[in-house]
């Protein structure tokens, strides 16, 4: 049996650089100008999304998340083009929050 630590192997492959990573996000990856949107009822598409966030700013990307029979599971992400649009929303919600507490 080796008892010889993985850092002392002369072998073992170094961390891939962070600059290296695929562009698609990782668990817990923080994306930038992307918001989640909860509650999302399960007849809303895609499409509807996007109109509907149009109003905050310009949209670069929408994504319902869906399980492995398509069907939705009632949320999902709208990635704004800039930080302002994506802060536009989140004013919005915080001022109407506000009012009704």
């Amino acid at each position: 049996m080796q008892t010889e630590s993985l850092y002392s192997c002369p072998n073992t492959a170094s961390p891939v650089p962070l600059n290296s990573l695929t562009s698609t996000p990782r668990f817990g990856t923080v994306t930038p100008n992307r918001v989640f949107v909860g509650g999302i009822d399960f007849k809303t598409n895609e499409n509807d999304l996007r109109k509907f966030f149009a109003q905050y700013g310009s949209v670069k990307e929408v994504k319902i998340v869906n399980d492995r029979a398509g069907v939705s599971k009632g949320y999902g992400f709208i990635t704004f083009e800039t930080q302002e649009d994506a802060q536009k929303i989140l004013q919005e919600v915080r001022y109407v929050y506000l009012l009704s507490t």
